[in-house]
């Protein structure tokens, strides 16, 4: 399972459809058969350069994600997708939160200090003074961690992965697309091994 920032994952848990779905969808628009893997992966890229991304919805993708909260909610803004998240209205929110890289020192113990107080809270009001979880929550930083399942197709993660990775993504969301992007290349190579060349790769 890859670790994200400091006690963060993505984890690709089950996928279908691949190269070979995309392929198979692409060639009906031409009546078209395959001439061997060369000529599959010219398709491949021709949709890609084209902008033709429906045949990337035959493939999808279930991912299962841990992140810091306001990670998340960047992530939600993609619509084309289904998200089960963890809710805090019925579960104990975890003493789990996010740590950038580079705190040192005092701002290093600050930081921890807040968050350790923020939960010391959380913990007081639901087991000390019986106020329901749902309201209790409300007491935690955005820099908690939360964990989601991520459905997704092949088009809209392309989508995804062309606005965060891009330089001007922030650079928390940017690290898990990163991770993302060598998982799917591992399922559906020629897919996202062209997306990588033709999109990523050639960003100005």
């Amino acid at each position: 399972m890859p670790k994200v920032l400091n006690n963060g994952y993505v984890e690709l848990i089950e996928s279908f459809g691949h190269d070979q779905a995309v392929i198979r969808n692409a060639r009906r628009c031409w009546r078209s058969e395959s001439k061997g893997e060369s000529s599959d992966r010219n398709l491949i890229r021709h949709l890609i350069t084209a902008g033709h991304k429906s045949p990337f919805e035959a493939t999808v993708f279930t991912f299962d994600v841990k992140a810091p909260l306001f990670v998340a909610r960047q992530w939600f803004r993609h619509r084309i997708a289904s998200y089960n998240e963890e809710s805090l209205r019925y579960c104990i929110a975890l003493r789990d939160y996010y740590i950038p890289d580079g705190l040192t020192g005092e701002q290093l113990d600050q930081w921890k200090k807040h968050h350790e107080s923020c939960f010391d809270f959380y913990d007081e009001l639901v087991h000390n003074q019986g106020l329901k979880k749902e309201q209790a929550r409300s007491v935690l930083p955005i820099g908690i961690y939360t964990k989601f399942y991520w459905t997704v197709n092949g088009s809209s993660l392309m989508n995804f992965l062309h606005l965060r990775l891009d330089k001007a993504a922030q650079f928390e969301i940017r690290e898990y697309a990163r991770v993302i992007l060598e998982l799917v290349k591992e399922k559906a190579p020629m897919c996202f091994e062209e997306f990588e060349r033709e999109v990523i790769n050639k960003r100005a």
